[in-house]
C-alpha cells in the first residue's frame, strides 16, 4: 500500500469519528509534509518501507530547521495515531513508532497580558459603531471566560443563555459540550451587543454570534488572526503576541489571583485532566508573594494572641 493510499484511508476513518476540524486539519498537514519528505529524500512510497530510523531522521530535520519541542511533540502525536491505526487495522506488519521516544518540550513560562495591555486592548475600539462594539465584546468574552479560538468563532445565538448567565460551548476540544458562566459585566456587554446586532442586521438571518464584515458569515480563524495583527500594529505592541491562547492564559492567571480555585478553573477551561490546568499556574515571584500575603494562614488568624 502506498503512503498516499494509507493517508486517505486514515483520514476517512478520522472523518467518520467526527473529530474536530482543527484536529483533522492537523493530521492532514503533518502527513502531507511527511509524505512529501519520504518521497523526495528517501524515495519511499510503500508504507512497509518506512522505518524507525527514517522517522528519527525526519525529527532531526525538523529540529535543524529550528522547530521547537512543542512542535516536535505535535508531530509525534500525529505519527503515533497514524501508525497505530495502520498497525491495528493490519495495513502494517510492524509499527515503526514502537521504539520512538516522545520529544522533550521546553519548560517555558507562558506570557500573559499586563493590566496596562488589557486596558489598551479593551478601550481602543469605537464603541459607538457596530463593528467596534463587536470587537470590544469579543475581547471582553476572551478575557472573562478564557474560551478557545475555535470556541468563540463557533458560538451561535442559541448558545447564549442571558437568563442563567451562561454560554454553551457546543463543540469544545474533543467535541465535548460544556457551559461557561459569564459575570455581571460580561452580561451587560453581551446584552448591549445583541441589541446593536439586531439593529444592524435588520431582520436578516444569521445564526453566528460574531460574523464576518463582508458576507455576514461565521468569523474564520484567519479573520480573527487578522484582527489581532491589526490591533498589534495600532497599539504598537511589536514583539508581543496577541492570540486567543494568550488571552486564555491571562484569564486563568487572573482568575486564580482573584481567589478562584483550580478545580472550578478546570471545568471553565474544559480540561479533562487537571494536570493540564496546572500548566496555567505560571505566577511570577512578585505575584506569589502577594498571594502568600493574602492567604497565609498564620497571618490571617489570631494564632499568637
Amino acid at each position: 500500500m502506498t503512503f498516499g493510499e494509507a493517508k486517505k484511508i486514515f483520514l476517512i476513518a478520522k472523518k467518520a469519528q467526527n473529530i474536530a476540524e482543527t484536529t483533522y486539519s492537523s493530521y492532514e498537514q503533518v502527513l502531507r509534509f511527511f509524505g512529501q519528505w519520504l518521497y523526495e529524500e528517501k524515495q519511499v512510497i510503500d508504507i512497509e518501507h518506512i522505518t524507525s530510523d527514517f522517522i528519527r531522521e525526519f525529527f532531526a530535520m525538523l529540529k535543524n530547521q529550528g522547530k521547537r519541542g512543542i512542535t516536535l511533540r505535535d508531530y509525534y502525536i500525529v505519527f503515533n495515531v497514524f501508525f497505530n491505526f495502520l498497525y491495528n487495522e493490519e495495513y502494517l506488519h510492524k509499527n515503526p513508532m514502537k521504539n520512538i521516544t516522545k520529544p522533550k518540550t521546553e519548560k517555558k513560562q507562558m506570557r500573559t497580558f499586563t493590566a496596562q495591555e488589557i486596558a489598551k486592548m479593551l478601550n481602543c475600539w469605537d464603541k459607538n459603531t457596530f463593528w467596534g462594539y463587536r470587537n470590544y465584546c469579543m475581547f471582553c468574552l476572551l478575557f472573562s471566560t478564557g474560551i478557545r479560538k475555535s470556541e468563540i468563532i463557533n458560538l451561535t445565538l442559541a448558545d447564549i443563555n442571558i437568563t442563567n448567565d451562561l454560554i454553551r460551548i457546543a463543540q469544545g476540544k474533543g467535541m465535548k459540550e460544556r457551559f461557561v458562566p459569564i459575570g455581571k459585566t460580561m452580561k451587560k456587554v453581551l446584552q448591549h451587543y445583541l441589541k446593536m446586532r439586531e439593529e444592524y442586521l435588520q431582520e436578516e438571518e444569521c445564526k453566528w454570534l460574531f460574523f464576518s464584515q463582508r458576507q455576514k458569515k461565521k468569523l474564520t480563524p484567519s479573520g480573527l488572526n487578522c484582527l489581532f495583527r491589526r490591533l498589534k500594529q495600532e497599539l504598537n505592541l511589536q514583539g508581543e503576541k496577541i492570540s486567543c491562547h494568550t488571552w486564555r492564559h491571562t484569564f486563568a492567571k487572573n482568575y486564580l489571583l482573584n481567589g478562584g480555585d483550580i478545580f472550578s478553573l478546570q471545568k471553565i477551561l474544559g480540561h479533562s485532566d487537571i494536570a493540564t490546568t496546572k500548566n496555567y499556574l505560571n505566577l511570577t515571584d512578585h505575584e506569589m508573594k502577594m498571594q502568600h500575603a493574602k492567604f497565609n494562614p498564620l497571618d490571617n488568624r489570631d494564632w499568637l494572641y
